[in-house]
Protein backbone atom coordinates (compact mmCIF):
# COMPACT_ATOMS: atom_id res chain seq x y z
CA UNK A 1 0.00 0.00 0.00
CA UNK A 2 1.02 3.60 -0.10
CA UNK A 3 0.85 6.27 1.76
CA UNK A 4 1.78 9.18 3.71
CA UNK A 5 3.14 10.19 7.42
CA UNK A 6 1.29 13.06 9.30
CA UNK A 7 2.84 13.71 12.92
CA UNK A 8 0.07 14.36 15.54
CA UNK A 9 0.63 15.46 19.52
CA UNK A 10 -2.54 15.46 21.51
CA UNK A 11 -3.33 16.38 24.64
CA UNK A 12 -5.23 13.92 26.98
CA UNK A 13 -7.24 16.02 29.50
CA UNK A 14 -7.70 12.82 31.87
CA UNK A 15 -5.30 14.33 34.81
CA UNK A 16 -3.16 17.76 34.19
CA UNK A 17 -0.06 18.43 32.02
CA UNK A 18 -0.21 14.81 30.05
CA UNK A 19 0.43 14.85 26.49
CA UNK A 20 0.87 11.30 24.97
CA UNK A 21 2.21 11.24 21.02
CA UNK A 22 0.54 9.37 18.37
CA UNK A 23 1.35 8.74 14.55
CA UNK A 24 -1.53 9.58 12.00
CA UNK A 25 -0.81 7.00 8.93
CA UNK A 26 -2.90 7.72 5.85
CA UNK A 27 -3.33 5.37 3.64
CA UNK A 28 -3.65 6.61 0.00
CA UNK A 29 -5.52 3.26 -1.20
CA UNK A 30 -8.38 4.38 0.46
CA UNK A 31 -8.75 8.06 -0.76
CA UNK A 32 -12.54 8.69 -1.55
CA UNK A 33 -13.70 5.48 -0.29
CA UNK A 34 -14.72 4.16 2.76
CA UNK A 35 -15.97 1.13 4.47
CA UNK A 36 -19.07 0.75 6.49
CA UNK A 37 -18.26 -1.68 8.98
CA UNK A 38 -16.76 -2.59 12.48
CA UNK A 39 -17.97 1.06 13.29
CA UNK A 40 -16.95 1.98 17.04
CA UNK A 41 -19.18 5.22 16.83
CA UNK A 42 -19.58 7.99 14.32
CA UNK A 43 -19.08 11.64 15.47
CA UNK A 44 -19.92 14.97 13.69
CA UNK A 45 -18.79 18.15 13.49
CA UNK A 46 -15.31 17.60 13.59
CA UNK A 47 -13.40 20.13 12.42
CA UNK A 48 -10.43 18.70 10.84
CA UNK A 49 -8.50 15.18 10.52
CA UNK A 50 -6.46 16.19 13.63
CA UNK A 51 -9.18 16.57 16.07
CA UNK A 52 -10.82 12.86 14.40
CA UNK A 53 -7.40 11.20 14.89
CA UNK A 54 -7.25 12.73 18.55
CA UNK A 55 -11.00 11.13 19.39
CA UNK A 56 -9.03 7.59 17.74
CA UNK A 57 -6.32 8.09 20.63
CA UNK A 58 -8.78 8.58 23.53
CA UNK A 59 -10.37 5.55 22.83
CA UNK A 60 -8.24 2.37 23.10
CA UNK A 61 -10.08 0.03 21.08
CA UNK A 62 -9.52 2.48 18.20
CA UNK A 63 -7.57 1.32 15.40
CA UNK A 64 -8.11 3.64 12.40
CA UNK A 65 -10.45 6.46 11.86
CA UNK A 66 -12.22 7.87 8.17
CA UNK A 67 -12.68 11.10 8.05
CA UNK A 68 -14.58 13.66 5.76
CA UNK A 69 -14.21 17.18 5.86
CA UNK A 70 -17.12 18.32 3.56
CA UNK A 71 -19.53 16.50 6.02
CA UNK A 72 -17.45 17.30 9.16
CA UNK A 73 -17.86 13.20 9.87
CA UNK A 74 -15.28 11.58 12.13
CA UNK A 75 -16.13 7.74 11.86
CA UNK A 76 -13.72 5.76 14.17
CA UNK A 77 -13.05 1.34 13.55
CA UNK A 78 -11.72 -1.41 15.86
CA UNK A 79 -9.76 -2.80 12.99
CA UNK A 80 -7.24 -1.44 10.04
CA UNK A 81 -9.05 -2.21 6.40
CA UNK A 82 -6.36 -3.76 3.81
CA UNK A 83 -8.90 -3.98 1.02
CA UNK A 84 -10.13 -0.76 -0.54
CA UNK A 85 -12.34 -3.11 -2.83
CA UNK A 86 -14.43 -3.83 0.33
CA UNK A 87 -15.27 -0.12 0.50
CA UNK A 88 -17.74 2.28 -1.47
CA UNK A 89 -16.90 5.48 -2.91
CA UNK A 90 -17.15 8.58 -1.13
CA UNK A 91 -15.62 11.56 -2.82
CA UNK A 92 -13.12 13.73 -0.20
CA UNK A 93 -12.94 11.16 2.43
CA UNK A 94 -9.71 10.21 4.07
CA UNK A 95 -8.44 7.24 6.14
CA UNK A 96 -5.71 7.24 8.66
CA UNK A 97 -4.44 4.68 11.50
CA UNK A 98 -3.32 5.03 14.32
CA UNK A 99 0.03 4.35 16.19
CA UNK A 100 1.91 5.37 19.36
CA UNK A 101 5.01 4.15 21.72
CA UNK A 102 6.95 1.70 19.58
CA UNK A 103 4.38 0.43 17.66
CA UNK A 104 5.94 1.21 14.02
CA UNK A 105 3.84 2.84 11.66
CA UNK A 106 2.49 0.40 8.83
CA UNK A 107 1.63 -2.05 11.96
CA UNK A 108 -1.84 -2.52 13.64
CA UNK A 109 -1.80 -1.44 17.20
CA UNK A 110 -4.65 -2.73 19.34
CA UNK A 111 -4.28 -0.75 22.66
CA UNK A 112 -6.77 -2.15 23.82
CA UNK A 113 -4.53 -5.79 24.45
CA UNK A 114 -1.83 -3.59 24.50
CA UNK A 115 -0.65 -5.54 20.91
CA UNK A 116 1.39 -4.59 17.35
CA UNK A 117 1.58 -6.48 14.79
CA UNK A 118 1.60 -7.09 10.95
CA UNK A 119 -0.01 -9.02 8.29
CA UNK A 120 2.02 -10.89 5.96
CA UNK A 121 -0.13 -11.94 2.77
CA UNK A 122 2.92 -13.86 0.60
CA UNK A 123 1.98 -17.54 1.36
CA UNK A 124 5.97 -19.55 3.54
CA UNK A 125 6.62 -22.64 5.59
CA UNK A 126 6.26 -22.35 9.37
CA UNK A 127 10.62 -21.88 9.91
CA UNK A 128 10.92 -19.18 6.85
CA UNK A 129 7.88 -17.10 8.69
CA UNK A 130 9.34 -17.39 11.72
CA UNK A 131 12.78 -16.36 10.59
CA UNK A 132 11.47 -13.36 8.93
CA UNK A 133 10.11 -12.13 11.73
CA UNK A 134 12.90 -13.01 14.23
CA UNK A 135 15.18 -10.72 11.58
CA UNK A 136 13.24 -7.55 12.84
CA UNK A 137 12.92 -8.48 16.60
CA UNK A 138 9.60 -10.20 15.99
CA UNK A 139 7.58 -13.38 16.52
CA UNK A 140 4.54 -15.26 15.23
CA UNK A 141 1.35 -13.56 16.95
CA UNK A 142 1.00 -15.02 20.27
CA UNK A 143 -2.75 -15.88 20.79
CA UNK A 144 -3.12 -16.82 24.87
CA UNK A 145 -6.57 -15.60 25.94
CA UNK A 146 -10.05 -15.26 24.31
CA UNK A 147 -9.95 -11.67 23.93
CA UNK A 148 -6.87 -11.57 21.59
CA UNK A 149 -8.17 -14.67 19.48
CA UNK A 150 -11.57 -12.57 19.25
CA UNK A 151 -9.69 -9.55 17.95
CA UNK A 152 -7.19 -11.15 15.55
CA UNK A 153 -10.65 -12.73 14.09
CA UNK A 154 -11.98 -9.89 13.89
CA UNK A 155 -9.13 -8.03 11.95
CA UNK A 156 -8.54 -10.95 9.37
CA UNK A 157 -12.13 -11.51 8.42
CA UNK A 158 -12.62 -7.18 8.14
CA UNK A 159 -10.54 -7.32 4.78
CA UNK A 160 -11.15 -9.58 2.03
CA UNK A 161 -7.49 -9.73 1.22
CA UNK A 162 -7.21 -11.77 4.01
CA UNK A 163 -9.49 -14.89 4.79
CA UNK A 164 -8.49 -16.88 1.10
CA UNK A 165 -5.83 -18.58 2.98
CA UNK A 166 -4.55 -20.03 6.15
CA UNK A 167 -2.44 -17.98 8.72
CA UNK A 168 0.69 -19.55 10.96
CA UNK A 169 0.51 -18.87 14.47
CA UNK A 170 3.34 -19.48 17.44
CA UNK A 171 2.72 -22.61 18.88
CA UNK A 172 4.52 -26.28 18.31
CA UNK A 173 4.52 -29.07 19.82
CA UNK A 174 7.49 -30.63 18.04
CA UNK A 175 9.48 -31.43 20.69
CA UNK A 176 6.81 -33.29 22.85
CA UNK A 177 3.80 -34.73 21.12
CA UNK A 178 0.65 -32.99 22.80
CA UNK A 179 2.84 -30.63 25.02
CA UNK A 180 2.32 -26.94 22.96
CA UNK A 181 4.95 -24.39 23.93
CA UNK A 182 5.15 -21.13 22.63
CA UNK A 183 8.27 -18.97 20.69
CA UNK A 184 9.72 -18.52 24.47
CA UNK A 185 8.94 -21.68 25.93
CA UNK A 186 6.16 -20.65 27.64
CA UNK A 187 3.39 -23.71 27.65
CA UNK A 188 0.41 -22.95 26.46
CA UNK A 189 -3.30 -22.90 28.41
CA UNK A 190 -5.33 -21.13 25.71
CA UNK A 191 -6.48 -23.09 22.42
CA UNK A 192 -8.86 -22.18 19.94
CA UNK A 193 -9.42 -25.72 18.26
CA UNK A 194 -11.56 -26.11 15.42
CA UNK A 195 -13.74 -29.42 15.30
CA UNK A 196 -11.82 -32.43 14.75
CA UNK A 197 -8.43 -30.70 15.92
CA UNK A 198 -5.46 -31.41 17.10
CA UNK A 199 -5.03 -34.09 15.54
CA UNK A 200 -1.91 -35.34 16.77
CA UNK A 201 -0.65 -37.03 13.62
CA UNK A 202 3.34 -37.49 13.72
CA UNK A 203 4.54 -34.31 12.30
CA UNK A 204 1.81 -32.07 12.23
CA UNK A 205 3.18 -30.25 14.89
CA UNK A 206 2.79 -26.36 14.31
CA UNK A 207 -0.51 -24.21 14.67
CA UNK A 208 -1.76 -22.63 11.79
CA UNK A 209 -5.72 -20.69 11.92
CA UNK A 210 -8.08 -20.92 9.09
CA UNK A 211 -10.45 -18.08 8.44
CA UNK A 212 -13.04 -19.12 6.42
CA UNK A 213 -14.17 -21.61 9.92
CA UNK A 214 -13.97 -18.28 12.16
CA UNK A 215 -10.06 -18.71 12.92
CA UNK A 216 -10.27 -21.69 14.50
CA UNK A 217 -6.88 -23.85 15.20
CA UNK A 218 -5.65 -26.55 13.59
CA UNK A 219 -2.57 -28.77 13.85
CA UNK A 220 -0.56 -28.80 10.73
CA UNK A 221 3.23 -30.05 9.10
CA UNK A 222 5.71 -27.16 9.48
CA UNK A 223 6.49 -27.03 6.07
CA UNK A 224 3.43 -26.20 4.03
CA UNK A 225 3.30 -22.64 2.81
CA UNK A 226 0.72 -20.21 4.77
CA UNK A 227 0.60 -16.35 5.46
CA UNK A 228 1.43 -15.26 8.78
CA UNK A 229 1.19 -12.69 11.75
CA UNK A 230 4.80 -10.99 12.82
CA UNK A 231 4.11 -9.69 17.07
CA UNK A 232 6.51 -7.26 18.29
CA UNK A 233 6.76 -6.41 21.82
CA UNK A 234 5.94 -3.26 22.73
Amino acid sequence: MLFTLILISVTIYASPCVIETAYGTKWMSFTDVIVRSNIISEVSNIGNRFTCLGLCLQNEACVSVFYRHEYRRCQLHDVLFMSSQDGEQEMGTVYYSINTGGCPLTYIQYRMLNICYQIHLNGTTFQSGVADCNSRGEHFIVIDNAEKQNHIRKQINSSSDNISRKFHLDGSDEVNEGRWLLHDDRVMTYFAWGPGYPQNFSGKNFLVADPEVDFLWSDKEGSEEKRYICERDI
